[in-house]
């Protein structure tokens, strides 16, 4: 019996040349497209244009060849800090929907040659979102959405970008702030539509690179104030230990061998949007893909 086989990708805005730069080491390595090898996708924030490039045919090395040709253009001009503070976010969007229109064209969710999952969070009803296209037939509307506005709105990350409209009275946010790492989204589809019993689903998932957040004592934890949990806030939010407490759910609700989790720590904070700073990920990506190969290979190709 086959197993079905889901592809989990992180959010983290430019970090996401690292998960970038992963597949596209795996899918030189293994000559062949990732997207093929998978039954489902499911993405946040960047991982979900990674996840919708892949499942529009994009390769991986056309994936990480576009943050590297457009995280400059994205993130290149921050507004000033009292604009920020009174109303605005700290980037103008239009420059990264341009990007976008212009990478997915007319595409519609339902012209994805694989099935997705892209969460994002709607502020008006002030409840988690998951757009997929129809590959169910108790789903319905959502594959008729444009592929380009879907990441706009999974990746709109809250002061960094303004909310973006789906419909006529929406208004959403990046996916992040419930599911960074959107493993149990991708359980849950295999399991609520897709008819899968749990040891039949095998998962890849894929970070960003992880720095977990943490403080040196528990006297250092009791001097925190407004101030240092402000300056935490927004990496606990978007960051590591969200992902961290998925990952671990992940790993336990499927059999031992069933889910395989490929990241890298990292000792020092990198801004999502340091696109400097980002860019030396590539490497650490290629690594973690290649010490991984055959994991990935034997992974990909068990049957349950």
């Amino acid at each position: 019996m086959s197993s079905y086989r889901v592809l989990s990708l992180d959010g983290g805005g430019m970090l996401g040349i690292f998960t970038a730069s992963v597949i596209a080491e795996l899918e030189r390595e293994l000559s062949t497209p990732l997207a093929d090898s998978v039954d489902l996708i499911v993405g946040t924030s960047t991982g979900g244009i990674i996840g919708l490039g892949l499942a529009a045919g994009k390769s991986g090395e056309e994936m990480r060849d576009f943050y590297a040709h457009e995280g400059s253009r994205i993130f290149a001009r921050p507004r000033r800090l009292p604009r920020r503070l009174l109303r605005q976010p700290k980037y103008d969007r239009r420059v990264l929907d341009e990007v976008l229109r212009r990478e997915f064209g007319e595409l519609r969710l339902n012209d994805l040659a694989t099935p997705v999952c892209i969460t994002a969070h709607e502020l008006v009803a002030g409840t988690t979102r998951v757009w997929k296209d129809d590959h169910h037939e108790q789903l319905s509307g959502g594959g008729d959405q444009f592929v380009w506005k879907v990441a706009a709105a999974t990746s709109a990350a809250p002061t960094f970008f303004a909310p973006v409209q789906l419909g006529a009275s929406d208004s959403h946010v990046d996916g992040g702030i419930w599911a960074n790492n959107p493993a149990l989204v991708g359980i849950t589809e295999a399991v609520r539509y897709a008819g899968q019993e749990l040891a039949d689903i095998r998962l890849l998932s894929i970070g960003t690179t992880t720095r977990t957040f943490k403080v040196e004592s528990h006297e250092q934890a009791t001097r925190m104030g407004l101030i240092a949990w402000v300056k935490e806030a927004r990496e606990l939010l978007l960051g590591g230990s969200v992902s961290m407490a998925s990952d671990k759910q992940a790993e336990l609700l499927l059999p031992p061998g069933n889910y395989l989790r490929l990241d890298s720590e990292r000792a020092t904070k990198v801004a999502l949007d340091d696109y400097e700073r980002c860019r030396g990920l590539r490497e650490a990506g290629e690594q973690i893909a290649r010490v991984n190969r055959q994991r990935v290979t034997d992974f990909l190709r068990a049957q349950v």
